[in-house]
């Protein structure tokens, strides 16, 4: 380390600044577990869609698309992301949103993030918020089942 500085110094650039600590959340590898486990659940049901997991900040860990989905995934990511920042599952935000204005706003001022309907859930460890994990592009109804079956399944923490 002491010489990457110098080596630095000399050719008269300052060290790169240190990487700040990832956010809390999954592993790649229980996010990738979670997100199989979940297009499994809805391809057994006869739906194929995409499933997102992230880290407590809502920042994408891992996306999955099955080969026969419909569309880019572009929903499951924020679903996700509003599981995570509000550590509610989307079946429960959903029908708050129509009827708490201010948490309502709190979702219109991030849009571009956030989406709130069911087939999302916030992930825990050692009883602490560390991300979320959504499934989109199916039936909103399946979305939940498959997300619910998914954490019930492959996730040991909640």
């Amino acid at each position: 380390m002491i010489a990457a500085v110098i080596f630095l110094a000399l050719l008269g650039q300052a060290a790169p600044p240190p990487q700040p600590a990832p956010a809390p959340g999954p592993s790649l590898q229980d996010s990738l577990k979670l997100a199989q486990a979940a297009l499994d659940v809805c391809h057994a049901k006869g739906f194929d869609g995409s499933v997102s997991v992230v880290d407590s900040t809502g920042l994408v860990k891992v996306t999955l698309r099955a080969d026969a989905a419909p569309k880019p995934p572009v929903a499951a990511p924020m679903k996700a992301a509003a599981a995570a920042a509000f550590d509610q599952a989307g079946s429960v935000m959903e029908p708050r949103s129509k009827t708490d204005t201010a948490f309502a706003a709190q979702l219109a001022a991030r849009k571009d993030i956030y989406n709130d309907h069911p087939g999302s859930m916030p992930l825990h460890k050692d009883g602490k918020l560390i991300g979320g994990v959504a499934v989109a592009d199916v039936p909103h109804d399946v979305a939940d089942t498959c997300v619910r079956a998914a954490v019930a399944s492959s996730w040991p923490y909640n």
